[in-house]
């Protein structure tokens, strides 16, 4: 499979170059088939760095030899013996699906601290489980690094739009009425995609992506009864349904088994808790005026992929587009599925997700993003054009919060509005800021 180049790569590249003693050992995380091994195998060769690499799924005899160990001393010797590694500044220790083993997190601080010239990365879909109850975390001795699906940019180069790729990364707000519906045609794609590596690649070529999106899905499924076994396995899929088909909306337990038992809701909890953990559904917690409103609100659940997230929503359901779908309540779940992409995106670039609603019937901002010491309201409207009313929810919140800017993510053209605030108070600017630019959306709520 081809590679294409990750707009994370340099701050792996940069964490392989650097030659600071006991350097920290990087953690690469994120969900199966987002692309990790290939993007640290990449940065790793182009270093120059000797390598040293295992997969501790499939090297079944390194990972018991591991687990075997009593103490550093003897994992030294393991690496030693079966990878010839040795700590040194030209080279790197790569053990890609860490998690597997044991033993291996207990030995992750000694390598900070013993080795005082070593490279040292691990990567994992579930790294959680690296650190297990009877191993302590260890603090300030690990650099995190998350990997989500591709963004629509590195989707774009995949599909060999380098030009709007490059457009698309910049600041240029020059957008002309035919880059937009180019650019939109090919969100559409995008959002139907999904960013997962092997699945742009299959649609890029030509190939059948839904049908890769379902290896991927089963691949999951075998993972979930390994991990979770088999009784919990079902209710694991049933999460997965009640995310897909709710998505945008409350989040409840009785969305994944109807009239849960105590038992089966504590179940259903814990799942939800380790899908969490292993970055697969992403949590955004709801908050009110008041602060212990928050207590009387349901969070929402997003996918970690909007691509593997329409494949389970869209079994045996005619697929809704952005441009051919065209009757108001057909393209209604086109909202959920742009609050997806944008939950994506806040959660690449490492911003926590949370919404807000003014009562429990209404008044809702779907996300609020920190920026600058300030809260910048982000609201999601699955239109190709924006009017003046509908400004006035996020207009109320920038009055009532007194904030000076606030983002709708939409499928109309790049706007800016000013909107009116209480006399005595500075302007409020409503930048509409179309989907097919949602990477622009942290620099374009810059406090002004």
């Amino acid at each position: 499979m081809a590679y294409i180049s990750r707009t994370i790569e340099p701050a792996i590249t940069a964490f392989i170059a650097a030659r600071e003693p006991h350097k920290n050992v990087l953690l690469v995380e994120g969900a199966r088939q987002v692309g990790k091994t290939s993007l640290v195998e990449h940065a790793l060769a182009a270093s120059g760095k000797g390598i040293f690499a295992a997969n501790l799924e499939r090297d079944t005899r390194l990972r018991s030899l591991i687990d075997g160990c009593g103490d550093f001393r003897e994992f030294e010797q393991v690496v030693a013996d079966r990878l010839r590694f040795s700590p040194g500044p030209d080279r790197a220790l790569f053990l890609d699906e860490s998690q597997e083993s044991l033993r291996l997190g207990g030995f992750v601080r000694f390598m900070k601290e013993e080795w005082r010239d070593a490279t040292v990365i691990l990567s994992g879909s579930t790294l959680g489980r690296l650190f297990r109850d009877d191993v302590r975390y260890p603090v300030g001795r690990v650099q995190q690094l998350r990997v989500a699906p591709f963004a629509f940019s590195e989707f774009l180069v995949a599909v060999g739009q380098e030009q709007l790729a490059a457009f698309v990364r910049s600041d240029d707000a020059a957008v002309t009425p035919a880059r937009h519906a180019r650019l939109i045609e090919l969100f559409d794609r995008f959002l139907e995609t999904g960013g997962l590596p092997a699945a742009v690649i299959a649609q890029a070529a030509g190939q059948d992506h839904r049908e890769i999106l379902g290896q991927i899905a089963a691949d999951y499924e075998r993972d979930f009864i390994r991990i979770f076994g088999e009784r919990d396995s079902a209710i694991v899929a049933a999460c997965f349904r009640s995310v897909t088909h709710f998505v945008g909306s409350p989040s409840k337990n009785t969305s994944v088994i109807p009239n849960p038992g105590t038992t089966v809701n504590a179940r259903i909890n814990e799942v939800f808790a380790r899908l969490q953990s292993w970055h697969m559904v992403l949590r955004s917690d709801q908050r009110g005026p008041a602060p212990e409103s928050a207590h009387a609100y349901l969070p929402k659940r997003y996918l970690f992929d909007t691509g593997l997230l329409r494949w389970h929503r869209e079994l045996g359901v005619p697929a809704i587009n952005v441009i051919g779908t065209a009757t108001p309540a057909a393209r209604g779940p086109l909202g959920g599925i742009l609050e997806n992409q944008v939950a994506i995106e806040l959660t690449r670039l490492g911003l926590p997700l949370c919404g807000w609603k003014k009562t429990p019937s209404g008044g809702e901002i779907d996300f609020l993003m920190p920026r600058g010491g300030r809260i910048v309201p982000v609201e999601c409207k699955a239109g190709r054009s924006i009017d003046r009313r509908s400004l006035r929810g996020i207009a109320d919140y920038l009055d009532a919060y007194d904030q000076p800017a606030g983002v709708i993510v939409s499928f109309a053209p790049l706007t800016t509005f000013e909107v009116e605030s209480k006399p005595g108070r500075g302007s409020r600017r409503v930048t509409l800021l179309p989907a097919t630019l949602l990477e622009r959306l942290y620099r374009v709520a810059e406090p002004t």
